[in-house]
């Protein structure tokens, strides 16, 4: 089977409108981020499909921003790209382990 047909998969930290200034508030790396939501959105979904193309898929995770403050406090860490990633690939990790317990459960 050719390597290429499956597509990989990335998480991709998803932040709901109204807690965007809160991200913006505590991201160590707010200068980096984009000034406003749409923006941010605009620019993510444009890389959704850049990655699309390269035969990667995104899964949009939805982060809480105060559950990502309080994993980072738990850890000693700050808020910014890195640990919002680290913290993205846990949610997925947790969801995949809960989905395989629950097809085992039949």
């Amino acid at each position: 089977m050719d390597r290429k047909a499956i597509p990989q998969q990335a998480g991709l930290c998803w932040i709901r409108p109204e807690q965007w200034q809160r991200l913006l508030e505590v991201a160590e790396d707010r200068d980096r981020l984009e000034k406003s939501w749409e923006e941010w959105q605009a620019k993510s979904l444009e890389m959704i499909e850049v990655f699309a193309t390269r035969n990667i898929l995104i899964q949009k995770v939805e982060v809480d921003v105060e559950a990502l403050i309080d994993w980072c406090h738990q850890r000693e860490k700050t808020v910014n790209a890195s640990t919002r990633a680290e913290y993205v690939t846990a949610l997925m990790m947790e969801q995949k382990k809960a989905e395989m317990q629950q097809t085992t459960r039949h």
